[in-house]
């Protein structure tokens, strides 16, 4: 059997060798473009359907209580980092936010003066309260609740526990 001489097809191997590499360097550069793309795309679609699901909710309260000014119409909640050294990406600050709008979504339709006696029960209802997003538990704190006429404005601030 006779095997063929590689010497003469030693520049064509190089070159095929050369131009796969190229391809799979090309494709990987291509492939991470694309991963961050679509990483940034997916963050604001949560952002703007956390928007709309807010608006909406406020659109439903304020239809619930449109002609009664003494009772609560919205609820806003304000994630604040406790230190600079720990930042919360943005899409948990929402989803925190979200979570504890949902939980004192029963203070719409009080009246602002049962709220405002109530204010160190709803303050208890947050505090050192655990919620897990993406496989982390964080621990909520109340900074501060204030009412103005038919608001409830609360900030927290929100710590990634170490276990």
């Amino acid at each position: 059997m006779r095997v063929p001489p590689f010497a003469r097809y030693q520049r064509l191997l190089a070159n095929f060798g050369l131009m796969v590499s190229g391809a799979i360097i090309g494709s990987a550069v291509y492939m991470s473009i694309h991963q961050h793309t679509y990483t940034q795309l997916y963050v604001e679609m949560h952002k703007y359907l956390q928007e709309n699901r807010d608006l909406r909710a406020d659109i439903d309260s304020l239809n619930k209580t449109k002609n009664k000014q003494s009772l609560i119409n919205v609820v806003n909640v304000h994630l604040v980092p406790k230190n600079q050294d720990e930042l919360i990406s943005e899409d948990i600050q929402k989803e925190i936010e979200s979570d504890i709008k949902s939980e004192l979504k029963l203070v719409i339709g009080q009246k602002a003066t049962y709220v405002k006696d109530a204010q160190p029960l709803y303050e208890k209802l947050i505090t050192q309260k655990t919620y897990v997003l993406h496989d982390k538990k964080y621990i909520v704190e109340v900074k501060s609740i204030v009412l103005i006429q038919t608001e409830l404005t609360v900030w927290i601030t929100a710590q990634e526990k170490r276990t």
